[in-house]
């Protein structure tokens, strides 16, 4: 594992320095020093710190102007204060840049370990703040594992055996199933839990992009590159980094991917170093891999160095008695406060569910919209596609008859003529009426006046 973090004293009097550098590399943390202004600005811009020790008056470059970068350029670093020469003006003035503390020389070093602590844990806190806010806009329901089914129970089980080892983990499953759930959920259930979980999705990059996004670059790498920016990578430095769709990445990438399990180093896009990083590697694909690789889309040795580890996650149609859990789940994250009764629970249930939990949500969704009241009914799942046998189910009960096959009327008669005899056979019931003709109850509504069917029923 890593040291306990990155920091650089940046300090123009070498004996402070030198005893800093001892003090904390005996603490646990990686240490890195800069004498002036200069040399702290280009060691910010080749690594990444958690924090910064930063003295205010240094040649070349002082601590304010340093500082000032940091906040332009959006660095990450926590950075702390530390100077001989305090005056209430410049603490305002570095705690208005965003210092994260102003300490005056001098000082006791147990105190400066506990600051260094405090900015590393808030540091954390605010990456996490950050990557949840894409989370919950990503979330499919809740961010938990929802089911008491055995198949879930089973799951569940395997998090548990997998999530404390640092191996790398390849999760299996249908597209909308729930993979980048499991892999949160190792993430919270391993001794890392408290480090950062980062997420991409490879599919929706491009070669080049991937690569950027992944692994940074550096200034004027490219035309767009204004600035130096660290990839997800760096930013999961003592974490897990999550790759979802792994089977999407492009042939050519794969090389540098397998590199970079193997070996734990990137080089940024521009970059002419390598970067080390420790970070736990989890994959999800819904594509056979070994497929890919006997096809030669996908690279034996990237398949092998994936497959330490696999979990798979099954589709909702195998452990469809975590629907009812599931949907009260999801409608207490919406706006929509409503229930579904029991002939819409019923329906979702028979449903076989193609594109899994995720397409139950937008179901949910929609029918919620399309609800005036706060009972979801059946009428409301009229647009759910209904599979066959569902199909021939509502056929026999309402046993609609057929029309004498040697009648001789136009295609609108007959229309009308079926509309009218469906009505009849389900008592007036729109919604059913509707989803025997595989309608939406709007379009029935519109025949109805179109063919100028008026019926006593409801």
């Amino acid at each position: 594992m890593n040291k306990k973090g990155k920091i650089l004293v940046a300090d123009d009097e070498a004996s402070l320095r030198l005893l800093l550098s001892k003090e904390l590399s005996r603490a646990g943390y990686s240490v890195d020093v800069a004498v002036d202004g200069e040399e702290t600005l280009k060691k910010i811009q080749d690594e990444f710190y958690q924090v910064i020790l930063l003295d205010i008056v240094m040649p070349k470059k002082d601590g304010l102007s340093v500082l000032r970068y940091i906040r332009n350029e959006s660095v990450p670093s926590e950075v702390i204060i530390l100077t001989g020469n305090a005056t209430v003006e410049s603490a305002i003035e570095c705690m208005k840049l965003g210092a994260f503390e102003y300490v005056k020389k001098p000082y006791s070093l147990q105190e400066l370990l506990i600051l260094i602590e405090r900015a590393i844990a808030h540091q954390r806190v605010q990456i996490d703040i950050k990557v949840l806010r894409q989370e919950l806009r990503r979330s499919g329901y809740g961010g938990k594992i929802i089911g008491k089914s055995k198949r879930i129970k089973e799951l569940r089980g395997i998090i548990q055996r997998l999530a404390p080892t640092q191996s790398t983990v390849l999760i299996l499953g249908e597209s909308g199933s729930g993979k980048e759930l499991v892999s949160r959920a190792i993430h919270d259930e391993s001794q890392i839990r408290d480090k950062p979980f980062v997420a991409i999705n490879c599919a929706s990059l491009s070669e080049t992009l991937l690569e950027s996004e992944l692994f940074g670059y550096e200034k004027g790498a490219f035309t767009d590159a204004k600035t130096q920016k660290r990839g997800l990578a760096e930013i999961a430095d003592g974490g897990t980094l999550f790759l979802d769709e792994i089977g999407e990445i492009p042939l050519r990438f794969q090389a540098k991917l397998l590199r970079f399990l193997e070996t734990g180093e990137i080089r940024r896009v521009g970059g002419t170093r390598d970067i080390k990083l420790d970070v736990r590697i989890i994959c999800a694909t819904n594509k056979p891999l070994e497929l890919l690789v006997s096809q030669g889309e996908f690279r034996a040795d990237l398949y092998y160095r994936l497959n330490v580890l696999s979990i798979t996650v099954p589709p909702l149609r195998e452990h469809k008695e975590d629907i009812p859990l599931l949907v009260e789940n999801i409608l207490l994250g919406q706006v929509f406060m409503k229930k579904f009764d029991k002939e819409a629970m019923n329906l979702l249930m028979k449903y076989d569910w193609p594109g899994n939990v995720r397409e139950l949500k937008n179901v949910i969704e929609r029918s919620c919209i399309l609800c005036n009241g706060n009972i979801v009914t059946a009428d409301d799942l009229s647009f759910l596609s209904i599979p066959k046998k569902i199909e021939e189910e509502i056929k026999e009960t309402f046993e609609v008859p057929q029309f004498n096959e040697m009648e001789i009327m136009s295609l609108k008669e007959m229309e009308r003529r079926h509309i009218i005899n469906v009505l009849k056979h389900v008592g007036g019931h729109k919604g059913k009426g509707a989803r025997i003709l595989q309608i939406n109850p709007k379009t029935l509504y519109y025949k109805m006046k179109q063919y100028n069917i008026i019926t006593d029923y409801k």
